[in-house]
């Protein structure tokens, strides 16, 4: 829900896979300030996009969610691969060229249960953190969602901020001016992009089904349009280990 456009790409995409799959769904309209995990918790949650570190939590309490596909996004920078990484920003006429230049500085959060918005940008931080003294004089969140940083870091409530890569590159594309007076600091490593799941209750043959039609669909000519809309290069089949790096 990155824009309407965006919006609208992948409820066609992913309304054209479950088609496909044989399995009727109903689309569940979800945003903050109600919380992400809410939605984890519905009964029959089946192609629903689940943030990776969360994911291995709920694998680590024995709530196993099945994992139907990861997306290999289309721009160059991802290589073909279902990887992503967050982005630290910070105002366009700010001078600084590296993150240890923000030290003592006002950071923006995003919400604690986001590998982009939380977990990523805190394991990159954690370097520069002086052993006797807090990195930032103020450490603000939770904002919600990427918008939310945005508006804070262009209105000044805070200095430096780091958001989901994979959502900026999307707002590049449906809404630039969101960006303008913006720019990029640095970045995160790459890690496991979100991965599409279906819930400890749904039919394992369902998942499956689901599973097998994206997988499928870049080898389709009628599906190209669809997927180019959404910025897809691909659905991948998502190695549930490869998560674990995100702890």
């Amino acid at each position: 829900d990155v824009a309407p456009a965006a919006r609208d790409a992948w409820h066609a995409l992913l309304q054209a896979a479950h088609a496909r799959a044989g399995l009727p769904v109903r689309f569940i309209e979800h945003g903050w300030p109600t919380p992400i995990g809410e939605l984890w918790d519905r009964p029959g949650l089946c192609g629903a996009f689940m943030c990776g570190w969360p994911y291995v939590a709920a694998l680590r309490a024995g709530r196993a969610f099945r994992a139907i596909a990861s997306v290999a996004p289309d721009w160059p920078a991802y290589e073909g691969l279902p990887r992503y990484r967050s982005e630290f920003l910070v105002r366009a006429d700010c001078a600084w060229q590296s993150l240890a230049e923000a030290a003592g500085s006002r950071y923006g959060w995003m919400v604690r249960d986001s590998q982009s918005g939380w977990n990523a940008p805190r394991a990159a931080l954690a370097g520069l953190a002086p052993a006797s003294a807090a990195l930032f004089a103020a450490s603000k969140g939770p904002y919600g969602n990427p918008r939310g940083l945005l508006r804070a870091l262009a209105d000044g409530e805070i200095d430096l901020t780091a958001a989901d890569g994979w959502y900026l590159d999307l707002l590049r594309v449906h809404d630039p001016a969101a960006l303008a007076g913006l720019r990029t600091l640095a970045y995160t490593p790459w890690t496991p992009n979100p991965l599409l799941v279906a819930g400890p209750d749904v039919d394992p043959a369902a998942a499956q089904a689901l599973a097998d039609a994206l997988l499928a669909m870049h080898e389709d000519p009628s599906h190209a349009p669809l997927l180019r809309a959404a910025h897809v290069a691909r659905f991948t089949r998502p190695d549930p280990d490869s998560y674990t790096v995100l702890e």
